[in-house]
């Protein structure tokens, strides 16, 4: 099993769009996908902390579905238009890729 998760720090004031802008984001994923990501909001420490969780059965149906997004005009217009907007603080974004061994 592998999973992946992508960490935002949403910009002060901004976490109603954060949240809208997620929900479309995760109904994009599925739709290129099938993968319907998770949506976390952190609710000790940091405020307008956000986390983006997908599962894959193997390394190979993760790189085909970040090839489909990556290749997906409509999808990278919504990740610029974030940023454009200020939706998040930059320089916090990271993402991680786990293996699951038990």
């Amino acid at each position: 099993m592998i999973i992946t998760t992508i960490s935002f720090m949403v910009a002060p004031g901004k976490n109603m769009e954060a949240n809208e802008y997620f929900h479309t984001l995760v109904r994009q994923v599925k739709k290129l996908t099938g993968t319907e990501p998770t949506i976390l909001n952190q609710l000790g420490g940091p405020l307008g902390h956000f986390l983006l969780r997908a599962q894959y059965d193997t390394l190979s149906d993760w790189d085909q579905s970040r090839t489909k997004i990556q290749n997906d005009v409509p999808f990278q217009k919504l990740v610029a238009q974030a940023g454009n907007d200020g939706l998040f603080i930059p320089g916090t974004t990271t993402s991680s890729i786990w293996q699951q061994v038990h």
